[in-house]
C-alpha cells in the first residue's frame, strides 16, 4: 500500500510540474521560441507605434528590429516567472519592462522622449 501511494504521489508532482512547464510558469525554457510585439506610443514625439520580432532562447531575448531609425538590436531576459525586461536600440533606446504569461504578454516602455505600452504574444 505505501508503494501505491508514493507512486501515486510521484505520479502527481509529475503531471503537476509538466502542467506548470507548458503553461510558461517554470523555467527560463518555458517561453523560448519566436515572438511578436506591438508597441503603442501614449506620449511624446515617437510616432504612433511599431511592431517587430524576437527570439527567447534559455531566458536570454534576442533579435533586431527595422524602422524609421535604422536597424536596431534588442536585447533582455525573461525570469522564470514571465518577469519580461527588454531593450530596443542601446543605451538611447527603448526599455521595455512586463509579464509573460503562456503565450501573451504585456507591459509598458519608456524611452528619453517618449512612453507608452506593448503586447506580445508566441508565434
Amino acid at each position: 500500500m505505501k508503494g501505491l501511494i508514493a507512486a501515486v504521489a510521484v505520479i502527481t508532482i509529475a503531471s503537476v510540474g509538466v502542467a506548470s512547464a507548458q503553461m510558461g510558469g517554470s523555467g527560463h525554457g518555458a517561453f523560448d521560441g519566436a515572438w511578436v510585439i506591438d508597441v503603442v506610443t501614449d506620449q511624446g514625439p515617437c510616432g504612433r507605434g511599431f511592431a517587430g520580432d524576437y527570439t527567447i532562447s534559455g531566458g536570454q531575448i534576442s533579435g533586431r528590429f527595422s524602422g524609421a531609425g535604422g536597424i536596431r538590436p534588442v536585447t533582455g531576459s525573461v525570469g522564470p516567472d514571465g518577469t519580461l525586461v527588454m531593450r530596443i536600440g542601446g543605451s538611447d533606446g527603448l526599455v521595455l519592462r512586463g509579464r509573460l504569461q503562456w503565450r501573451v504578454g504585456w507591459g509598458e516602455w519608456e524611452s528619453p522622449a517618449c512612453s507608452g505600452r506593448f503586447m506580445t504574444n508566441r508565434r
